[in-house]
């Protein structure tokens, strides 16, 4: 994840709240030591139904639960361990979390136990009464999923409407003090009505925008991505936007997920503005890591399998039912987690390898795996071999 506002106007807004809580004075020391310790942001996904059909998801979700789902018990079992380690944030996601039946019950259990939960969510089941019981479970953020304008939006969804819906779940969501934001995941299909979103964040006052970088997992495909020229063009986009935003006022915090080259060219972008201030993100960068998928990222899907991140269902590491999941993830056997928290030793390809800036990048290696190579180049870098340092 990439804080284009941290980095480039040195503030943030909802991402402090989150992770750190609301002293944020206390960032800094924070996130030095959360960069070193390997207690993962845990991506839970709850259920495997959804209300909706979207043509891009990775879960493959279908309308009704599956079985072998984790049951309440085991649930809550899982959420002591996850306590018990302090994880950092627990994010509710599906599926439609809030198809399951328990999910108010599980998100008071595991805010009691003293985790930060946030919710995933296509929005169009937030109604006020919803919102209402979200707010007393104890969820500290809501992320709506809106990919386009109505039209568009309605089409990845699978259901006429569902554009207005989402939004009025954002505000009904607002409406009960609750913090929100736009997932917007971009695909050939949608890059250009970025700006428009974005314009009806800052509208409304909605104070987070995340942009994901596709990744191919379940129905989404390389077919659906943009091409690297349109990723250099649309992260320009992000890197201006975000400044005029703060210029005039607004308190929107954008992001970019799932592609760390984004922080490598925001930082050459600063370094020809501001010394300092790419100075500063420089270190948020060293902090951060680039992708943490297998080591400060992890996913546990509705079956109880772990993986090293919520795209990668096709590697399991383990099962919560059959051994702990701080077992599997602070002393790993798995052979896959030891390699991903020394990525750089591995990395190879053209750029990749050779990439003066692999320590705080080293591209999204799951996005590499399915182009055919775990430790080769990840085919959505938009960097050239000149600004990564390759002569």
């Amino acid at each position: 994840m990439i804080g284009l506002t941290k980095m480039v106007c040195g503030t943030a807004t909802v991402s402090e709240v989150l992770t750190y809580g609301r002293d944020s004075s206390r960032v800094p020391a924070r996130l030095i030591q959360f960069s070193k310790d390997n207690r993962p942001v845990t991506v839970w996904n709850v259920t495997g139904a959804c209300n909706l059909g979207c043509i891009h998801c990775y879960a493959s979700a279908t309308r009704k639960p599956r079985k072998g789902e984790l049951t309440t018990d085991e649930a809550k079992k899982f959420i002591d361990d996850l306590a018990e380690m302090k994880v950092p944030v627990l994010l509710f996601s599906g599926g439609e979390p809030l198809v399951r039946e328990d999910i108010f019950e599980l998100i008071r259990y595991a805010t009691d136990k003293g985790l930060r939960c946030s919710l995933s969510t296509n929005g169009t089941l937030i109604t006020p009464e919803i919102a209402e019981r979200l707010k007393e479970s104890g969820a500290v953020y809501i992320g709506v999923s809106i990919d386009g304008l109505p039209k568009t939006n309605d089409r990845f969804r699978g259901k006429k409407g569902a554009f207005e819906l989402a939004l009025k779940g954002i505000e009904n969501s607002r409406e009960v003090g609750l913090n929100t934001g736009i997932r917007f995941t971009v695909t050939k299909y949608n890059y250009k009505e970025v700006p428009a979103i974005i314009d009806i964040l800052a509208e409304k006052d909605i104070p987070r925008f995340c942009l994901y970088h596709l990744v191919p997992s379940g129905r989404a495909s390389f077919e659906d991505d943009i091409t690297p020229s349109q990723r250099r063009e649309l992260v320009d986009f992000l890197f201006n936007r975000t400044i005029e935003l703060h210029d005039e006022g607004y308190k929107t915090e954008i992001l970019t997920v799932d592609n760390p080259a984004d922080g490598i060219y925001v930082y050459l972008k600063l370094k020809e503005m501001d010394e300092d201030l790419a100075e500063s993100a420089f270190k948020l960068l060293e902090f951060r890591g680039g992708d943490n998928s297998g080591r400060k990222i992890a996913d546990v899907d509705m079956y109880g399998n772990v993986h090293p991140n919520q795209f990668w269902w096709d590697y399991t590491v383990g099962n919560i039912k059959e051994k702990r999941f701080s077992d599997m993830w602070l002393e790993p056997e798995d052979p896959l987690l030891r390699q991903l928290r020394e990525k750089t030793k591995y990395l190879r390809g053209e750029k990749c390898g050779r990439c003066m800036y692999k320590e705080i990048c080293g591209g999204f290696r799951l996005r590499a795996q399915r182009a055919g190579d775990l430790w080769g180049d990840d085919p959505d870098c938009y960097l050239t071999k000149k600004e990564i340092g390759i002569t």
